[in-house]
C-alpha cells in the first residue's frame, strides 16, 4: 500500500464516531475551565480566518479555547502562550498543513523554530480533532527530517487527542523538552524513522502508528531521570514490510502494553543506536529497559514476550495507568473531560466531533 493510499485510508477511519460526551473535571492538572476562559472561533466567515490570528489575539483570558471550523489551513502555527486548546470541527476535515524540510529551514534560520507545521514553546497546550500535516516528503519524495509538531524547551503538558499527525519523513511528532510530559490518545501517526520521538515522559493510548520505512517507529530520550518513560498502551503498529519497532540514542525506557503488531514488523528488538565515533556516544546509565505486557502479534518473536505486570505498579497511590506514568503530577484525561464539557456548554451553534476519554 503506498503512502498516499495509507494516509487517505486512515484519515477516513479517524473521521468515524470516536467521540461522545463526558463530565467536567480538572483541566491542565489544576484549575477548571471557568469564567476566565475565552472562546474564539476560526473559519471562513468568522472574525478570525486564520488560526494564527486567533492565537495572537488570545491574551485576554487566563485560558483560551480556539474552535476551528472545517477547512484546509495552509499555515505554520506558533504557540508561545500557556493554557490554550485548539479544537477542530472534525479530525478528517480540519486540516493544518505546510511544506518544509528541516535541513532547508536551518540553512537560513538559527533554530528549528518554524520548521514544523505546529511549533510549540508553551505549557498546557491541547490539540483535538485536527489533521496536522507536513507534506514536504509526501510531495517531493524526500524523507529526511520534517516535523508536523515540534515542541521546544518550554513545551510541557502537551495533549493530542483524535489527531492525524503525518509527514513524509522522519521526526513527525517531536516533543523535545527533556523534562516534558505528553499525552496522546486516539491519534494516527505516520512517518519515516523515529517519527514519534518524545523526550521526558509520554503516555500514548488507543492510537495507530504507520511506518513508511524499514526503520524505527518510536524513539525515546529519558536520560535526565531514571523515572522518565515512554508508555504505549492499547495501540496498533503497522507499516511497510520490514518496519522496526523502536530504538534510542540516549538512556530510554519503553513500555508496550496491550498492543497489536502487524505481520509486517521485522524481527528486530528495541535497541540502542551505537556509533563508530565514540565522541558521539551517550552514557547508558540505566541499562536496557524494554518492557512488554499482553501484546499480540502475527509473528512469534521471543522479544515480544511479557516481562512486566501493570498490576505491580497500579496501587492505591497510583490507581490508573496515567497516575503511575505521570506520578500524580498531571491529569491529562481530566483536562480533556473538562474541555469537552466546556465546548458542549459554549459551542451549541456548531456541530463537531464530540470526544471521549477512556478511563
Amino acid at each position: 500500500m503506498n503512502k498516499v493510499i495509507v494516509t487517505v485510508t486512515y484519515l477516513l477511519l479517524f473521521s468515524i464516531g470516536l467521540f461522545s460526551s463526558l463530565a467536567a473535571s480538572t483541566p491542565y492538572g489544576s484549575e477548571p475551565l471557568s469564567g476566565d476562559t475565552e472562546l474564539l472561533i476560526v473559519g471562513k466567515n468568522q472574525a478570525y480566518q486564520s488560526i494564527q490570528s486567533a492565537i495572537d489575539d488570545s491574551s485576554k483570558a487566563l485560558q483560551t479555547v480556539i474552535f476551528i471550523e472545517d477547512g484546509i489551513y495552509n499555515e505554520r502555527i506558533f504557540i508561545t502562550r500557556n493554557k490554550i486548546a485548539l479544537v477542530g470541527q472534525s479530525a478528517k476535515n480540519t486540516i493544518i498543513k505546510t511544506s518544509v524540510l528541516r535541513s532547508t529551514w536551518r540553512e537560513t534560520h538559527p533554530s528549528d523554530w518554524g520548521a514544523a507545521t505546529v511549533n510549540i514553546n508553551a505549557s498546557d497546550v491541547t490539540l483535538v480533532n485536527l489533521s496536522i500535516i507536513n507534506e514536504y516528503g509526501l510531495v517531493t519524495g524526500d524523507h529526511e527530517h520534517q516535523f508536523a509538531v515540534r515542541g521546544f524547551e518550554l513545551s510541557d503538558r502537551i495533549i493530542t487527542h483524535n489527531c492525524n499527525i503525518i509527514t513524509g519523513g522522519a521526526d513527525t511528532l517531536s516533543l523535545w523538552n527533556k523534562h516534558g510530559q505528553y499525552y496522546h490518545s486516539h491519534c494516527y501517526f505516520e512517518g519515516h524513522v523515529d517519527f514519534v520521538c518524545p523526550r521526558g515522559t509520554a503516555l500514548i493510548e488507543n492510537s495507530t502508528f504507520y511506518n513508511q520505512k524499514q526503520a524505527a517507529t518510536i524513539w525515546h530520550d529519558g536520560e535526565l531521570d531514571p523515572n522518565y518513560k515512554l508508555v504505549v498502551s492499547d495501540s496498533k503498529f503497522d507499516g511497510i514490510p520490514g518496519f522496526w519497532l523502536a530504538r534510542h540514542h540516549y538512556d530510554a525506557q519503553f513500555y508496550l502494553l496491550n498492543s497489536t503488531f502487524s505481520k509486517n514488523m521485522a524481527d528486530k528488538p528495541i535497541f540502542r543506536k551505537r556509533y563508530n565515533n565514540k565522541n558521539k556516544e551517550r552514557a547508558n546509565l540505566y541499562g536496557q529497559r524494554y518492557f512488554f505486557e499482553n501484546n499480540t502479534s502475527d509473528n512469534d518473536y521471543p522479544w515480544l514476550e511479557s516481562n512486566f505486570r501493570t498490576s505491580d505498579v497500579l496501587t492505591e497511590e497510583h490507581p490508573t495507568l496515567a497516575s503511575w506514568v505521570f506520578n500524580n503530577k498531571w491529569q491529562p484525561k481530566q483536562s480533556l473531560e473538562s474541555l469537552s464539557d466546556y465546548l458542549k456548554q459554549h459551542l451549541k451553534s456548531h456541530e463537531f466531533d464530540k470526544f471521549k476519554v477512556n478511563q
